[in-house]
């Protein structure tokens, strides 16, 4: 691996880190996710290039891993309601109909490997168990930050329903404590950095 061009790293981190305030001014950032995101920036030797706070999201697609033939219908970072997920499943879907609730998702790009691994340490103890070192190049390591925190229901297939309407309830009362969750664990994740600077 080439060394990484400190000057050019610096450049890209300076990028990212005005593309997440233009985000946030124009409502696009994440809701709860800018404290972690500021505590990557304030690091010497690390920066975030994308990243999701959770959310739920209803997609139509033969398998919820599905890339082709796939749509989204529904999507919010914020609590759902019963009545947001019946309005939902009144529609005609093509495929099959899934609820995935998924946690925090960050991606971080740092200039060596001791910051990576560092980051990395910080992830797991706050419950981002399902992180690890992507890429190395010229332009750094790139680490990806999961929780692994995920649930995924099929709601509905064709015309008919895969879950009663006594149900639907708890299945949505799951999904958000899900995103909750997550929420949480990002709390811990900017706790966990700022004890490592």
């Amino acid at each position: 691996m080439r060394p990484v061009d400190r000057r050019l790293w610096e450049r890209r981190k300076e990028e990212f880190h005005r593309r997440m305030v233009e985000d946030r001014e124009i409502g696009y950032l994440d809701p709860g996710i800018e404290e972690v995101l500021e505590e990557f920036f304030r690091r010497p030797k690390a920066y975030t290039t994308s990243s999701c706070s959770g959310r739920v999201t209803i997609v139509d697609a033969p398998w919820p891993w599905s890339r082709d033939e796939s749509s989204i219908v529904y999507r919010s970072h914020s609590p759902v309601s019963v009545e947001e997920v019946e309005g939902i499943l009144r529609q005609k879907s093509v495929h099959t109909l899934w609820l995935i609730a998924a946690g925090p998702i960050i991606h971080v790009e740092t200039l060596d490997m001791e910051e990576a691994f560092s980051i990395l340490e910080a992830a797991r103890q706050a419950g981002f168990k399902h992180s690890g070192i992507l890429s190395a190049s010229g332009k750094g390591f790139l680490v990806e930050l999961q929780t692994g925190v995920r649930m995924t229901i099929p709601l509905k297939t064709g015309e008919r329903l895969l879950v009663s309407p006594e149900r639907l309830p708890l299945i949505v009362e799951m999904a958000n404590r899900a995103v909750a969750e997550g929420r949480r664990r990002l709390e811990r994740l900017r706790e966990e950095l700022g004890k490592r600077k």
